[in-house]
């Protein structure tokens, strides 16, 4: 196709080995900024540049790109907050601060790569979280035992918890899509190995007893919750709901 610009085209040019073109916006300070598309063809480019024109008509355009770190931040608080269960956004909330953000979240959105998530897992998997989260350092001297000391525990997730890192960080991109910031979902092409379910082995009376000896001799918080747990079966969002 012939590089010349068609009829009140003239934004539209020829860019590496495609097209670019741009519109004038207004962006949500205030100010009047260039906007720019990109496409492999002419076509492709001026279809983007005439909705680009129609979202400047209707109001203020975003003209850069979140990070993924300010992107999960604003998914969590518009996305997920209003609309699903407590409990759920906590868990979100969790996974995108301690396995999401610290490996991807100075990655640019529509930057991200299927090499990325490859290697975003493999290192999810193979990293001690007590080291990473600097558990054993938060504890008393007294109790330090592994990670603060310099003897790594190897505190690494499960495949299912890496499986769950993924879904999360999966539906935050298809709803990067929804919003057109995206044109696809690295996510969802990696391929990644399911995890099995292990057969509960539960404790003994014996064990149990150990359990809530040493929580106490430790003064753990949570002391009550483990005995309410354990005499009455009670599952973690039930104990969390008591006051």
């Amino acid at each position: 196709m012939s590089g010349k610009r068609g009829n009140g085209e003239g934004s539209i040019y020829p860019y590496r080995n495609g097209f670019a073109a741009y519109v004038w916006v207004t962006t949500p300070d205030g100010n009047r900024k260039r906007k720019y598309v990109y496409g492999p063809t002419r076509k492709d480019v001026h279809e983007k540049w005439l909705k680009l024109h129609n979202e400047a008509k209707k109001g203020p355009v975003a003209t850069n790109t979140p990070t993924l770190a300010n992107y999960l931040a604003y998914w969590l608080k518009e996305v997920v907050d209003p609309n699903l269960r407590p409990l759920t956004a906590a868990t979100y909330e969790t996974t995108v601060r301690l396995y999401i953000v610290p490996l991807l979240g100075p990655k640019r959105l529509d930057r991200l790569t299927v090499q990325d998530m490859r290697s975003w897992l493999n290192r999810l998997a193979e990293t001690c979280q007590c080291c990473v989260q600097g558990k054993d350092d938060r504890r008393p001297e007294e109790r330090q035992r592994c990670c603060a000391k310099g003897e790594c525990c190897r505190q690494t997730l499960s495949k299912r918890s890496v499986n769950d890192a993924r879904t999360v960080l999966r539906s935050a991109l298809t709803n990067a899509m929804v919003e057109e910031r995206i044109s696809k979902n690295v996510a969802q092409l990696v391929k990644v190995q399911r995890a099995r379910r292990k057969r509960p082995d539960p404790w003994s009376v014996e064990e149990a007893c150990s359990f809530l000896e040493n929580a106490q001799t430790w003064r753990d918080y949570l002391y009550a919750a483990y005995v309410l747990i354990l005499v009455l079966g009670l599952r973690k969002g039930e104990v969390l709901g008591l006051t």
